[in-house]
C-alpha cells in the first residue's frame, strides 16, 4: 500500500510541475504579446514570436505531449495572426477566417507531405517483417567475429535507412536484433560487447538519417526552408552527394571508438553462423507480400535518385509509393490497418511546425530574430569559416535543449537561414552551413534523452548515461573534425562550399 501511495504521490508532483510549467511559459508568451514591439519588428512577428517560445518551451521540458503541442500551435497560431494588424494599416485586424488558412500553410507544404508519406511507407513495410530478413542477411553476410559484427550492424542501419523511411521505426527495428545477438553471446546486455552493440543501435538510425534525403523526417522540412528562402532545391541526389560521404566517414569513427573504448569479452560469435541461420529460418521463405514490398520500394528508390530526369518531386513520390502500399492486389496492407500503425502525432507535429516556421518568415519574425542573435552581436563581421563554425557551435549547446531533433531543427533553421540570407553575402554557403547544422543536430550523441533512438537502445538497459558519453564526447570531437575537413575539401569540390 505504501508504494502504491507513493507513486501516486510521485505522479501528483510530476503533474504539478507539469502544469506550473505550462503555466509559465503562457505568462512569458503573453509577456512577449504585450511588450512593446521593438523598432523592425511588425505587431504579427512579435506575436509569433511569443507563440514560438511557449511552443519550444513546451518541447523542452515535454510538459504536454508533442501531439498537443502541435493543436495549441495552430490555435495559437490562429489567434495570433488574426488578431494582428492585415498589412500597413494598423486599424484593421487580419481575422481569423484569413488566419486559417495561414496557420495550417504547413499542411500543404511538400516537406510536411514528405513526411507524413515517409511515416506510412515505414508502417507499412515494417509491418511485412522484411527489414528482419534484410537485418539478418547483411549480419550472415559479413561473418561472426565480434569486430565483423559491429560493422555489420553499421552496414544494416544504412540498408534499413533506404527502405524504412523513419529513424523512430529503424531503431525499433535494429535494437531488438542487436539484443538477440548479444543474447547469443550468452552475456547480459550490461556487458562491454553488449554496451557496445546497444549504443551504436541507439546512435546509428540518426547518423545514416541524415546521409540521405529521405531517411530523416527533418531532411525535407529543411529542403522546404531553404526553397522558401530562395535558395536552389534540392534533389535525391543533390542530398546523397553532399552528406552521404559525410555520415560513411563519420560511422567508421563511430566503428572504431566503440571497438577500442570496450573491450569486448568474446572475440567470435560462439555457434557461428548458426545463429543468424536461426534467425532467418525462423523468418521462412520470403512471403509475397515482402516480394511485393521490396518491388514497390526499389521502384521509389530509382524514381527518388532519377527526379533530375522525370522531373517529379520526390514527395509526389512517395505519395506514389504509399498508393501502391495501399492498392487492392498490389499493395502490403490495408488503409484501415496503416490508419492504427501511423504516428499521427507526428504527423500533426511536422505541420505545425512547418506553419510556425513559415509564419516567423513571412511576418518579418525570423529576420528580426536573426538580427538580435547574429547580427548584432558581431558575427556578421566574421570570417565565412569562422561565421560557420561559430553557428555550429551555438547549435551544439542548443541542441541539449531538446528532446526531438525535429523539434530542434524546426525551431532554429528558419532563424539561422533569416540571418544568413540578411547578409547579402554572394560568397556564404548558405545551403552548405545549412546541411552543417542538421548534421550536428542528428549526428549530436552524447546523452540518451536528446534523441529518440537513443532513448530506444537505453530502454534496453544496458548501458547507463555515463557509457554514452565516454563514447559520445570523443565522436563530437570526431563529428566537429570531419566538418571541417569537409569544408576545406570534398564540399567545395561539389559546390556546396566557396
Amino acid at each position: 500500500m505504501s508504494t502504491l501511495v507513493h507513486a501516486a504521490s510521485d505522479s501528483t508532483g510530476v503533474s504539478t510541475r507539469k502544469f506550473l510549467t505550462v503555466l509559465i511559459a503562457l505568462g512569458i508568451m503573453i509577456a512577449i504579446i504585450m511588450a512593446p514591439s521593438p523598432a523592425g519588428l511588425s505587431p504579427a512577428g512579435q506575436r509569433v514570436i511569443a507563440v514560438m517560445t511557449f511552443v519550444v518551451l513546451m518541447w523542452i521540458t515535454e510538459a504536454i505531449p508533442y501531439g498537443v503541442s502541435a493543436v495549441a500551435l495552430i490555435f495559437l497560431l490562429i489567434l495570433a495572426l488574426g488578431f494582428s494588424p492585415a498589412g500597413n494599416d494598423p486599424g484593421t485586424i487580419l481575422g481569423t477566417a484569413k488566419a486559417i488558412p495561414l496557420a495550417l500553410s504547413g499542411f500543404s507544404n511538400s516537406g510536411w507531405l514528405f513526411v507524413a508519406a515517409g511515416l506510412a511507407m515505414a508502417a507499412s513495410i515494417t509491418s511485412t517483417g522484411l527489414e528482419k530478413r534484410v537485418a539478418y542477411l547483411i549480419l550472415k553476410l559479413v561473418g561472426t567475429n565480434t569486430h565483423a559484427i559491429m560493422f555489420g550492424i553499421i552496414l544494416t542501419a544504412f540498408a534499413l535507412t533506404f527502405f524504412i523511411p523513419s529513424v523512430i521505426a529503424r531503431a525499433a527495428t535494429l535494437v531488438p536484433i542487436v539484443i538477440g545477438l548479444i543474447e547469443a553471446f550468452g552475456l547480459p546486455r550490461s556487458s562491454q560487447i553488449g554496451k557496445a552493440m546497444l549504443l551504436l543501435a541507439g546512435i546509428l538510425p540518426s547518423v545514416t538519417g541524415v546521409g540521405v534525403l529521405t531517411g530523416a523526417a527533418p531532411n525535407p522540412v529543411i529542403v522546404s526552408f531553404l526553397t522558401g528562402a530562395g535558395q536552389a532545391q534540392l534533389g535525391y541526389v543533390d542530398w546523397l552527394v553532399y552528406l552521404l560521404p559525410y555520415t560513411v566517414l563519420f560511422s567508421i569513427g563511430l566503428y572504431f571508438l566503440a571497438t577500442r573504448l570496450f573491450r569486448f569479452e568474446f572475440a567470435e560469435l560462439p555457434g557461428g553462423s548458426e545463429y543468424t541461420t536461426a534467425r532467418l529460418a525462423e523468418l521462412g521463405p520470403m512471403s509475397a507480400t515482402e516480394k511485393r514490398a521490396s518491388f514497390i520500394m526499389v521502384l521509389t528508390i530509382l524514381l527518388w535518385a532519377t527526379d533530375k530526369i522525370h522531373h517529379v518531386e520526390a514527395s509526389a513520390i512517395s505519395v506514389l509509393c504509399v498508393l501502391l502500399l495501399v492498392m487492392p492486389g498490389v499493395g502490403i496492407i490495408t488503409c484501415n490497418d496503416l490508419y492504427k500503425r501511423i504516428d499521427w502525432n507526428s504527423v500533426l507535429l511536422f505541420g505545425a511546425g512547418i506553419s510556425m516556421a513559415e509564419m516567423l518568415t513571412r511576418t518579418g519574425g525570423a529576420a528580426w530574430l536573426s538580427k538580435v542573435a547574429f547580427v548584432e552581436s558581431g558575427m556578421g563581421r566574421l570570417s565565412v569559416t569562422a561565421l560557420a563554425i561559430m553557428i555550429f557551435v551555438v547549435v551544439f549547446f542548443v541542441r541539449f535543449c531538446f528532446t526531438s531533433i525535429t523539434s530542434c531543427l524546426t525551431a532554429i533553421t528558419p532563424a539561422i537561414i533569416g540571418f544568413l540570407v540578411s547578409l547579402q553575402n554572394p560568397d556564404l554557403p548558405i545551403v552548405g552551413i545549412v546541411l552543417g547544422v542538421a548534421l550536428i543536430a542528428q549526428c549530436l550523441s552524447i546523452i540518451p534523452v536528446t534523441s529518440a533512438p537513443a532513448m530506444i537502445a537505453y530502454g534496453a538497459g544496458g548501458f547507463t548515461t555515463r557509457d554514452m558519453m565516454r563514447l559520445g564526447l570523443p565522436l563530437a570531437t570526431v563529428m566537429y573534425g570531419l566538418i571541417v575537413l569537409f569544408m576545406f575539401t570534398y564540399w567545395p569540390l561539389v559546390g556546396l562550399w566557396k
